[in-house]
């Protein structure tokens, strides 16, 4: 049985008429299903170029699995080393001293002072330097 055949068939046969209390029932399901043309606003936001958005998604999913596997992240707030001059080093070091000394005095009775470090090269302090 081909197409042409099957479709010869379907116009022989009589139109039932479907029963009144389905008729019904379909009708009013249909009629208290909301309205979807005003849900669907996006679609029609986004319908003009489908592509570009597309587009648009797979570069931020690019950005976020880069971000993830840490390619190009050697700026990370983290991973950043601060060099400390020498003398800003013994600077932090009687600060801490001094808030050891502060909360309490008993405890670093027992820890001897930290002798002060000097410079490893002496150089002429010029009429400028204060």
């Amino acid at each position: 049985m081909n197409f042409d055949d099957f479709e010869e068939k379907l116009r022989r046969q009589p139109m039932r008429e479907v029963p009144k209390q389905w008729r019904e029932e379909i009708l009013s399901a249909a009629s208290a299903r909301p309205d979807l043309t005003a849900t669907k606003w996006w679609h029609e936001w986004l319908w003009p170029c489908p592509q570009a958005w597309a587009g648009l998604a797979v570069v931020w999913l690019a950005i976020l699995a880069l971000s993830l596997t840490g390619h190009g992240n050697s700026s990370h707030p983290s991973e950043t080393r601060v060099a400390f001059s020498r003398q800003e080093l013994m600077d932090l070091k009687r600060q801490q001293l001094m808030f050891a000394t502060l909360i309490s005095p008993a405890e670093t009775a027992d820890i001897p002072p930290q002798p002060a470090l000097s410079p490893r090269s002496e150089r002429r302090k010029t009429e400028f330097e204060v």
